[in-house]
C-alpha cells in the first residue's frame, strides 16, 4: 500500500503531459508522472522531430490560444537554453476561391496577425522550389515555423524533474479508482494516490475513462521523410512550411529540411481507425506513391522519400480537444483528443492543466473544449 499522496498525477509523458508536469512542479506541487512505455517513445503522437506551429485557423479561438502558446514556448527557451521553436513563414495553398483559405485570412484579421495574399509570381520568385498555377489562392503568414517536437517533451520531463516531479517510465496505468475520496491510479504490483489526477494518456485515454464514452477515435497517420540532392535549397532559412487543401479536399503538409530524416510531407486527417496496441506500423506504398505524385507537381525538386513512418492521432467528432475535469469526480483531469493539430499548443495545454488542479479554473475560454458540448 501506498501511504504517499501526491498534489497530482500526470498519466503520460507524451507532450500534453510533459509540459503539465513541468507547469505542475515549477508551481510548486507534488508531482508523479506515469508513462506506460519509454520517454520519447514512438508508439504515440507526440514523437518525431518536428511539428508545425502556426497562428492560421478556420476557427478563430484558436488563433487567439495560439498568441499565448507561442509565448509559453519562447518562455521554455529562455528557461532551458535550448532553441525549440524556429520561424520560417508559411504558404497556405489552395485552389482559387476555397472557403478553407479564406477562412483562415478572417480568423488572422479578426486576431490582428498579419498576413499577405500573394499571386503564383510571389511565390515562386520568394521560394523557386514550388510549381504552382495562376488560378491559386497562396496566403503568406510570415510567423509560422516548427517545434523540435521530441526536445521539447525531453526538455518539458527534465525541467519538471528540475523542480521535484518524479517521472516513472515502463508504468502503464491498469485503471483509475476516481469514486474513491482521494482518487487511486492503480498499476499492475500497486497503486499511487493523488488529490488530482491528470489524465494526457493520448489514445489510450479512452480506455482508461471507458465509462464516460468519450467519442475518441485514435486513427492511424502516415509521414514520408525527403533528402533531395541539394538540401541547403530546403533548409529553413530558405524553405517555408507550406500546407495545401487539394482539389480532392487532402490537407497536405510540409516542413523544411531538419534532423537526420529530410523534409517531412504528409496528409493531414483521413486515416483509418486502429487499436493503439495493435496497428500496424509499416507505412503503405500506395500513400507513399500519393505523396511522390503530389510532390511531383508541387515540389519536384525533392525526389525521392527516404524514411516513411506511422503516428497515430486520437480524434474527436469536430476535431476540437476535450480539456475539462470528469463530469462524476472533478479530481479527474482530462486532456485528450488533440486530432493531429494539439502539439503546438502543448505548452499552453501544460499551463491550462496546471491551472485547473491546483486553482479548480482558469482564465483561458475551455469552453470549446468541455465534454459536455454538442459534438
Amino acid at each position: 500500500m501506498q501511504s504517499h499522496i501526491y498534489d497530482a498525477i500526470v498519466i503520460g509523458a507524451g507532450g500534453m503531459g510533459s509540459a503539465t508536469a513541468y507547469h505542475l512542479a515549477k508551481a510548486g506541487a507534488d508531482v508523479l508522472v506515469l508513462e506506460q512505455f519509454q520517454r520519447g517513445h514512438t508508439f504515440g503522437s507526440s514523437h518525431g522531430e518536428t511539428r508545425i506551429i502556426r497562428f492560421f485557423y478556420d476557427k478563430p479561438f484558436y488563433t487567439e490560444l495560439m498568441k499565448t502558446a507561442y509565448s509559453e514556448w519562447r518562455d521554455l527557451e529562455a528557461v532551458s537554453g535550448k532553441q525549440l521553436l524556429f520561424i520560417t513563414g508559411s504558404v497556405s495553398l489552395g485552389k482559387s476561391g476555397n472557403q478553407y483559405t479564406a477562412a483562415v485570412r478572417q480568423s488572422l484579421d479578426a486576431a490582428g496577425v498579419e498576413s499577405e495574399w500573394w499571386d503564383a509570381e510571389q511565390l515562386v520568385k520568394r521560394f523557386p522550389q514550388f510549381r504552382v498555377s495562376n488560378d491559386m489562392d497562396i496566403l503568406w503568414q510570415k510567423d509560422t515555423g516548427f517545434l523540435y517536437a521530441s526536445e521539447c517533451v525531453l526538455t518539458h520531463l527534465q525541467l519538471s524533474e528540475q523542480h521535484g516531479a518524479e517521472v516513472r517510465e515502463s508504468t502503464p496505468v491498469v485503471r483509475i479508482a476516481w469514486q474513491e475520496d482521494i482518487p487511486a491510479v492503480y498499476i499492475e504490483n500497486g497503486q499511487f494516490r493523488g488529490r488530482k489526477v491528470v489524465v494526457t494518456a493520448g489514445a489510450w485515454t479512452a480506455s482508461l475513462l471507458k465509462e464516460l464514452n468519450l467519442p475518441l477515435t485514435v486513427t492511424r497517420q502516415q509521414v514520408c521523410y525527403y533528402k533531395p540532392s541539394d538540401t541547403a535549397m530546403f533548409e529553413p532559412k530558405g524553405f517555408p512550411v507550406f500546407t495545401e487543401i487539394t482539389s480532392g479536399n487532402e490537407f497536405m503538409y510540409g516542413m523544411p529540411y531538419f534532423g537526420r530524416n529530410g523534409v517531412k510531407v504528409a496528409r493531414h486527417g483521413m486515416g483509418q481507425a486502429v487499436s493503439p496496441d495493435t496497428c500496424n506500423r509499416m507505412p503503405d506504398s500506395d500513400y507513399i506513391q500519393r505523396m511522390d505524385t503530389y510532390l511531383g507537381e508541387r515540389v519536384p525538386e525533392l525526389g525521392s522519400p527516404v524514411h516513411s513512418e506511422v503516428c497515430l492521432y486520437t480524434e474527436t467528432p469536430d476535431e476540437d480537444f476535450v480539456m475539462d475535469a470528469h463530469p462524476d469526480c472533478p479530481d479527474i483531469l482530462i486532456a485528450a483528443g488533440f486530432s493531429g493539430h494539439g502539439f503546438k499548443f502543448c505548452s499552453l495545454v501544460g499551463r491550462i492543466m496546471s491551472e485547473l488542479a491546483l486553482n479548480g479554473k482558469t482564465d483561458f475560454d475551455i469552453n470549446p473544449f468541455r465534454i459536455s458540448r454538442k459534438f
